[in-house]
């Protein structure tokens, strides 16, 4: 009888630890777009997540001197593990994005412009257009704040390392003969200048992720 007892104290003891691991669904707004994940944390010190973002939008910007209308495409993935040093709710992160962001832009062709340093006319120009591109997979640390109740908020603070922009431009023209082949040469040449100056900024190598969330135990 008393061996029994013993055994139902050390049950008892151990059932806490069991129940200890808890999965999650959670939504989630963030600099990398909207996104639903799913998460597991197995004991007090670690968990892991996979989560999927998407979000697209126009607006205009300026590149050397010349205006787009810029539309960024952004469509990642996470495989994340977060360690819980403490066993409560901060958590340090580190895994990977699966990265197909993107982004188009064409040229507002409403004055004349330069390109490669020579100017041209809207007439002289059919369309000039381009595209920004990263790395598919980018290393991704962080830090944050996740409760473990049937309902927790989440707060995550980190970086993607996606690596320097991939940038292409195209221009079309109804030049024909030798202007035609001086335009194609001054496309070049302003892809090269956009290139230099992507390159010159290291910050654009980073993607800062802020990320907000609501997450649902089961």
């Amino acid at each position: 009888m008393r061996l029994q007892k013993v055994a139902v104290f050390i049950l008892a003891l151990g059932a806490p630890a069991a129940l200890e691991a808890q999965a999650g669904l959670a939504a989630r707004a963030s600099t990398l777009g909207a996104g639903a994940e799913l998460s597991y944390r197995p004991t007090s010190l670690f968990g892991f997540r996979l989560g999927a973002n998407y979000l697209s939008f126009s607006r205009d910007a300026t590149i050397d001197d010349i205006a787009y209308r810029f539309t960024p495409h952004f469509e990642s993935g996470s495989a994340i593990v977060d360690l819980y040093p403490f066993g409560g709710t901060f958590h340090l992160s580190g895994g990977v994005l699966l990265n197909r962001n993107e982004g188009r832009m064409i040229a507002r062709l409403t004055q004349n412009i330069e390109i490669g340093g020579q100017t041209y006319t809207p007439d002289q120009i059919g369309s000039l257009q381009g595209t920004v591109g990263f790395n598919r997979t980018a290393p991704y640390f962080g830090l944050g704040f996740a409760g473990r109740g049937r309902i927790a908020l989440l707060f995550d603070l980190g970086v993607g390392m996606t690596g320097t922009p991939r940038v292409s431009l195209v221009g079309t023209t109804p030049l024909t003969g030798q202007a035609k082949a001086e335009f194609d040469a001054n496309v070049e040449e302003e892809l090269a200048q956009v290139r230099a100056d992507i390159n010159d900024k290291s910050f654009l190598k980073f993607h800062p992720v802020i990320s907000l969330g609501v997450k649902f135990g089961f």
